[in-house]
């Protein structure tokens, strides 16, 4: 093999690629074609489109529109969602989830041992 064709493929790197690496672990908003709302964390997704969330709850309508009621969701946990019946896709853009395991003090509840 070419060493020099190596490092050029692997230095370019498709946009739609870069989009989404910049998605994983975000927290996301999945409308599907029966108007189902899953909203949780960006896994991975397939050539076919195809997503995978993690954390997964779902309503029977958008949590987040203005004036409407807010119903208990329905705890999923991991959801794959089939391309064909995603309508559309909203991505939070903040960098940390706040409810994350990940956003607590390694020490928090240590200090009455």
């Amino acid at each position: 093999m070419n060493p020099q064709l190596i490092q050029d493929s692997s230095v370019e790197e498709r946009s739609g690629v870069t989009l989404l690496k910049s998605w994983l672990n975000k927290n996301m908003k999945v409308e599907m074609s029966d108007g189902r709302v899953l909203v949780g964390i960006f896994l991975c997704t397939d050539r076919a489109g195809n997503v995978i969330i993690g954390s997964c709850n779902e309503y029977t309508s958008d949590p987040d529109a203005a004036g409407g009621q807010v119903e208990d969701p329905r705890i999923l946990g991991l959801a794959m969602v089939p391309g064909h019946h995603i309508a559309k896709i909203w991505v939070d853009d903040t960098t940390i989830r706040t409810n994350s395991p990940c956003n607590v003090d390694s020490d928090e509840g240590l200090e009455g041992l």
